[in-house]
């Protein structure tokens, strides 16, 4: 017995007549006849009353029409969900982002996009920092990250390349959202604000909070390696286990800090971030997902992710909706 045993079974019954159900078949009128036949045959049991003009149901096609009826529906839903999955247009999505990611205009922007245009995706959104995002998509806890990288990130990914892990993020397919450098970030009200640039020997005997942890913002070690390359120590008061907390504390006088400065980077109000003219620090702002582990609904939303980082009308459309939103 075929699948289309069942078909020609169902368009029979519901047409009671062969000649109507061939035509919604698109076959002839003598195969349906002959598969109906097939069928009657493997079961034993006839299922149809052949009149002149049409066919009815025997109680044993009666008993088997709405059985079927209710599979075929099934297995039509069936069909369609996989296609739709195989789309990318249902299904499941959970992207990991840290607090740094909040400030670039094209998270929000994406996110917004994605919604619109994918409506039946299940989209979960998990705040997490980028160390523990790199773990958390090698565990298929979450299926891509907005990460970010600063150099030292970028050295570790180079003599770790081939190994067999890869140390994680060797192991993650990445587009590159925005390159930038660092900055120092101020209260709208310290005199270094009205600074288009400041060198990092002139932050010597400033207060710094800091982000041990950080991926991209420099951290204890990288930040007196290069406050020392600068001729001074620095005077750490406090720190913290976010960017969001860090800007937070800067706002309201405890100190000052270094952050990733890049052309679409948006800090909250009553905070300038200003040049620093003399450090190499590149940072790297990505989209990064496992390789080889591309399903259809997470590239759709790589495919938003590019579009709009490609095309600064449509970043600045889109986020100019949602801000209005």
């Amino acid at each position: 017995m075929e699948l289309r045993h069942l078909r020609y079974f169902v368009a029979a019954a519901e047409e009671e007549h062969f000649g109507r159900a061939s035509d919604r078949l698109f076959v002839t009128r003598p195969a349906v006849s002959q598969i109906i036949a097939d069928l009657e045959d493997e079961l034993g049991v006839e299922l149809f009353e052949r009149q002149a003009h049409k066919v009815r149901l025997t109680a044993a096609g009666q008993a088997l029409l709405p059985r079927l009826q209710s599979m075929m529906s099934d297995l039509n839903q069936a069909i369609t969900l996989a296609k739709q999955v195989g789309e990318g247009k249902v299904g499941g999505l959970s992207i990991g982002y840290g607090s740094l990611t909040l400030y670039h205009p094209l998270f929000r922007a994406a996110i917004k996009r994605f919604l619109e245009y994918h409506p039946n995706v299940a989209l979960t959104l998990v705040e997490m920092p980028t160390s523990d995002q790199v773990k958390a998509v090698l565990d298929g806890k979450v299926q891509a990250g907005f990460m970010h990288f600063g150099p030292d990130a970028g050295a570790r990914r180079k003599q770790r390349r081939g190994t067999t892990h890869a140390e994680g993020e060797a192991s993650l397919e990445r587009f590159v959202i925005q390159t930038g450098g660092l900055g120092v970030v101020v209260p709208a009200d310290h005199p270094l604000a009205r600074r288009k640039s400041v060198s990092l020997g002139q932050l010597a005997g400033e207060r710094f909070v800091v982000v041990p942890k950080s991926s991209v913002s420099p951290g204890y070690g990288p930040l007196f390696a290069l406050c020392q390359e600068a001729g001074f120590e620095p005077l750490v008061v406090q720190e913290v286990h976010s960017i969001a907390s860090q800007m937070n504390l800067i706002s309201v006088g405890v100190g000052i800090g270094l952050t990733v400065l890049g052309k679409d980077f948006t800090y909250p109000s009553g905070l300038v971030v200003v040049k620093l003219t003399d450090v190499n620090y590149r940072t790297s702002f990505q989209l990064c997902w496992l390789k080889g582990r591309t399903e259809p609904v997470l590239q759709q939303f790589i495919d938003v992710v590019s579009e709009l980082a490609g095309n600064p009308e449509a970043l600045a459309e889109a986020s100019a909706g949602v801000q209005q939103g």
